[in-house]
């Protein structure tokens, strides 16, 4: 009996701590996004859409120094309530 018992804790102590978790959904591919970076951490694409840039090595480059400038980043994306997240691996500033 101890051990269904104890069993049974572990799953619903599991079941609990992966609810309080918020959830994120990331890709698991590589994803491309051409846009405009500005100076509050986003690419906005063609269409309207912000993407939030992560703050990496890569992410803080690009904002750093190409405000303003459009570009093509790659990288993976995370999703949290309604804000994607970029978290860029390369990027490559497109001429106007």
């Amino acid at each position: 009996m101890k051990r269904g018992k104890m069993k049974f804790m572990t799953v619903l102590v599991a079941l609990v701590l992966m609810a309080s978790v918020p959830m994120t959904a990331m890709a698991s591919e590589p994803v491309t996004i051409q846009g405009e970076i500005n100076d509050s951490y986003q690419i906005v694409d063609s269409n309207g859409q912000v993407y939030e840039i992560a703050e990496t090595e890569k992410g803080n480059d690009l904002v750093e120094n190409h405000i303003g400038e459009k570009a093509k980043v790659v990288g993976t994306l995370q999703q949290d309530q309604d804000v994607k997240i970029i978290t860029i691996t390369a990027f490559e500033i497109l001429a106007e």
